[in-house]
């Protein structure tokens, strides 16, 4: 109050200089009550952290319809808007995220029918933008991949048991048209199963097949012995354009043989007899062979024959996964073999059997034979020939029936086939003469046969009289 007073009382240059003098007293009595009398200090500011770049990571790609892929936004200031040069194609992605997970776009594109490039502009708080190039290739795989199992099913397994086979199915395309001779990659990406390699039926974690002429590419997968119960993924690239595919499917664990245990051919094979010659019986088959390949289980298998005396088996042993057997039949009948596993997984084999061929031809009905020879007798000098008419119908023989004829004395045109229309009988004068030793006979008689039917026919030789004998000179 006394201060107010004489402030109030006062000049203003009176008020200056009072309220100068009592700050400074003020000012005496705090040091002397313990300050320290030092001067004070200026706070230490921390530096600005420097600005980031907006950016954005990887700043370019390939990206394929149907399947969505994440970019890392980085610097700026949050939060970031985007922006898109085609929303058709692909439609501007949010940024998701945060200052300490980190911020990141989903970009998922539409369908193309060719290639189309689009960009993607991100921008930040303060208006820095940064742009994302994409390339948004034509989809080439559909989006459909079948496995269809296809053995063995197993009792109570509805998909592909462990040990069991599979086939996969992916159909490449283009625009609609079905991409021929394609290559198309399949991979393990996880669970149990291996691919079977074609005709080696070796097991791989990888292969390459090409599409057929309807572009599609097909493959086997086998589902591994000691498969539990899962979900698999395999995928499908195709190789030109990178495309990928993942498709998941149930791997069901089977115990029970039927279930793990499978032989190809998975039919019955039939093998039937040959036909015989004509005129003979039906006959059973003989010396059959039928290759048999065991898949699943636990190798090495055991192969028996209940009926050793119709089905033979070699090798007894199998000792791989994929190995085989030989089946040889022998006769008529119907039979299996047992396959055993190393866990006593029991399989019955696909049945072979035999049965009689066909009967041979009948004999052919023969053709009712008949011969008219005229005439009968002819008189022939040296180098003459005699002509006899021939008719009827069939096959004949003409024979020289008489003894002593000498060689190349006498000869018959035909001696013998379908009956014509004349024979001819020749009284032949020889390139070396007959001695008269070894005179020829002076009747030779010719049988001339036809089936049951014989006709004779006489040549007589009169002498010739150079040589005053039957033979010529």
């Amino acid at each position: 109050m006394a201060i107010k007073t004489f402030f109030s009382s006062t000049g203003s240059w009176a008020k200056r200089a009072a309220f100068v003098a009592l700050f400074g007293a003020m000012s005496s009595l705090l040091v002397s009550c313990g300050g320290s009398g030092t001067a004070s200090t200026t706070p230490t500011v921390p530096p600005t952290p420097p600005v980031i770049t907006l950016g954005v990571l990887p700043t370019s790609a390939d990206v394929f319809p149907g399947v969505s892929v994440d970019f890392t936004v980085t610097g700026g200031t949050a939060p970031y808007t985007t922006g898109t040069s085609n929303a058709v194609v692909l439609p501007a992605p949010a940024v998701t995220g945060s200052a300490t997970a980190g911020y990141k776009i989903t970009v998922l594109a539409n369908s193309v029918i060719a290639d189309t490039s689009v960009t993607i502009t991100i921008r930040d708080s303060l208006g820095a933008t940064t742009p994302l190039v994409l390339n948004v290739r034509a989809t080439t795989l559909n989006n459909i991949v079948t496995i269809t199992p296809v053995a063995p099913t197993g009792t109570g397994c509805s998909g592909l048991c462990s040990g069991g086979d599979a086939q996969v199915d992916v159909t490449a395309q283009l625009n609609g048209v079905k991409l021929v001779n394609r290559p198309i990659r399949f991979d393990v990406f996880q669970g149990d199963f291996r691919f079977v390699t074609p005709g080696t039926n070796v097991q791989v974690t990888s292969l390459i097949q090409n599409t057929d002429e309807n572009g599609v590419a097909r493959v086997r997968i086998q589902a591994l012995v000691t498969a539990p119960t899962q979900v698999a993924i395999l995928t499908s690239t195709d190789t030109v354009t990178g495309l990928v595919r993942r498709t998941n499917f149930v791997i069901a664990q089977v115990t029970s043989g039927a279930g793990i245990l499978s032989i190809l051919p998975s039919g019955t094979v039939t093998f039937t007899g040959a036909k015989p010659a004509v005129g003979q019986p039906a006959q059973c088959p003989f010396g059959g062979i039928v290759d048999h390949y065991v898949y699943g289980g636990t190798p090495p298998y055991q192969v028996v024959s209940p009926l050793p005396q119709y089905l033979s088996v070699f090798p007894s042993t199998v000792t791989t996964n994929g190995g085989s057997y030989r089946v040889t039949q022998s006769g008529c009948g119907s039979g299996t073999l047992l396959v055993t596993d190393a866990q006593n997984r029991v399989l019955e084999s696909p049945s072979v059997a035999s049965v009689l061929g066909p009967a041979g031809d009948a004999p052919p009905v023969p053709t009712p034979t008949s011969l008219s020879v005229s005439p009968v007798a002819h008189t022939l000098a040296c180098g003459q020939i005699g002509t006899s008419t021939t008719t009827g119908s069939g096959t004949f023989t003409a024979t020289v029936t008489t003894p002593g004829v000498p060689a190349g004395a006498f000869s018959i045109i035909p001696s013998a086939g379908t009956i014509g229309t004349s024979i001819g009988f020749s009284r032949n004068k020889p390139t070396v003469p007959i001695p008269p030793s070894s005179p020829v006979p002076g009747t030779i008689s010719v049988n001339v046969v036809a089936g049951a039917i014989t006709q004779t026919v006489v040549i007589t030789l009169p002498i010739d009289p150079t040589t005053g004998t039957t033979n010529c000179p």
